[in-house]
């Protein structure tokens, strides 16, 4: 048998009376985004992440894909990643977006403090921030609860400790979002503490796993609003 570099415990969990996942209809959108996904590259240093550019495997060309096909036409996204780490995502984010789009990362450690970055200095002279909090705190989403209505497109990326994503997604769903094309994006989605979290979303959504993270890759529509529980 050959070695399996890496492999997590989860269960297969029935689609078909999962209402949300039955009422998803951005297939143009996720067409478009894997054609891209199929011809891109992700230029990073993959001393961070090996991984990076397999497809299937890793989520960051269908990312990649995600943000190149996102709807410009009412002019420039606002980007949110939640959990910048090694700055991985936002850098995919900052090479696939447009010039005119901003970037916001989020997290509870400042991105300096990681030996090895594909982030840099000069992206912050650019359309590039971070804000160093955690989103869970309902003091500090209060604090960003503007930032999350205005923006395009949401990833997040948390710890998965079956504490964090299904904080922030509870909170995330107190927000009357106004309506517009807008979509969410979540790692890790097969983890046996985010499966029910998963399960829990409302909003259209789609497993996008065979296309992306082995451990799961999760999108959801959120032109309309956000529901969950």
């Amino acid at each position: 048998m050959k070695t399996v570099r890496h492999r997590i415990p989860s269960e297969c969990w029935s689609t078909d009376d999962d209402q949300a996942a039955q009422n998803f209809n951005g297939w143009d959108f996720v067409g478009k985004a894997l054609q891209t996904a199929v011809k891109c590259r992700v230029e990073v240093n993959e001393i961070v992440n090996p991984f990076v550019n397999c497809l299937p495997g890793d989520h960051y060309r269908i990312l990649a894909g995600l943000i190149f096909n996102l709807d410009r036409s009412n002019g420039p996204l606002t980007l949110v990643d939640i959990g910048t780490h090694y700055g991985t995502s936002a850098r995919v984010m900052l090479d696939f977006s447009a010039d005119e789009d901003s970037v916001i990362t989020f997290d509870i450690v400042p991105w300096q403090e990681h030996d090895i970055l594909n982030i840099y200095e000069s992206d912050f002279d650019k359309k590039l921030s971070q804000y160093v909090e955690d989103l869970q705190d309902p003091k500090v989403f209060a604090k960003h609860r503007k930032l999350l209505n205005d923006a395009d497109f949401i990833m997040c990326d948390g710890p998965k400790d079956g504490k964090f994503e299904k904080n922030f997604l509870t909170l995330l769903s107190t927000i009357e979002f106004t309506k517009k094309p807008r979509w969410f994006f979540l790692d890790d989605i097969r983890f046996p503490s985010e499966l029910l979290t998963w399960r829990l979303i409302n909003s259209p959504k789609i497993d996008l796993t065979s296309f992306g993270h082995f451990t799961g890759t999760g999108l959801v529509n959120i032109s309309e609003g956000f529901k969950f529980g």
